[in-house]
């Protein structure tokens, strides 16, 4: 546990692809999960500077406790390099132009899809390597020290598995939530309290805000 933010990775992309028409929900998982995914990890110019390379598969929840959840979103990837120059190789090389790049159109369309730049706060350790997720997406500024203390006290109050919090700039698309946090839940955990709980700190927090959620099942390559 950390009682004040610091970035845990100094590069974070996080890309919100658009399912391509005809594919839907299950079809894009299992592309990404067997066909795309791997390919990615059999490229090393691609991902040998990878130091997470995460899929985030969304599960059919459409509102819970009053809180809507995100819609029009199957899947979020979530990949970190040292640097900003490492983000750049990875697709600066032949195995992305001849091979990954157009691989993409398989999956996802251009027009929708959004990637964001994310500097990543880290409450508590081993989020990516929960079974499930929440994503709590918010269009205002985290004050970061604040807000790790108050997730902090939430993740040891509900025995969580590991939290981070995040600012994102749109780099690709548009995107009108500026904040997320992730949450790593475990088997036994009561989402529905859980939310009630970040819901009523958050309104504390950054006051009223256009709020979404996603319930994601993370596989993790890297």
């Amino acid at each position: 546990m950390v009682d004040s933010g610091s970035p845990v990775a100094p590069v974070k992309l996080v890309i919100l692809p658009r399912t391509r028409v005809g594919l839907g929900r299950e079809g894009l998982r299992r592309y990404l999960e067997t066909v795309h995914g791997p390919m990615v990890m059999n490229e090393p110019d691609v991902s040998g500077k990878f130091c997470r390379y995460v899929h985030h598969y969304v599960k059919d929840v459409t509102e819970m406790n009053g809180v809507e959840f995100l819609q029009d979103r199957d899947a979020v990837t979530i990949i970190c390099t040292a640097s900003i120059a490492d983000l750049g190789l990875s697709k600066a090389n032949d195995g992305y132009r001849n091979r990954i790049g157009p691989d993409e159109d398989n999956f996802r369309q251009i027009e929708g899809s959004v990637a964001l730049l994310a500097d990543e706060f880290e409450v508590a350790p081993g989020v990516d390597d929960a079974q499930h997720k929440l994503l709590i997406f918010r269009n205002g500024n985290c004050r970061e020290e604040a807000w790790v203390r108050t997730m902090g006290k939430i993740v040891r109050d509900y025995g969580l598995r590991g939290a981070t919090t995040n600012n994102a700039k749109v780099i690709e698309g548009h995107f009108p939530y500026s904040q997320f946090d992730e949450i790593g839940l475990t088997a036994t955990s009561d989402i529905g309290s859980l939310i009630a709980e970040i819901y009523e700190q958050a309104r504390e927090h950054f006051g009223v805000l256009d709020t979404k959620l996603l319930y994601v099942e993370p596989v993790r390559f890297i």
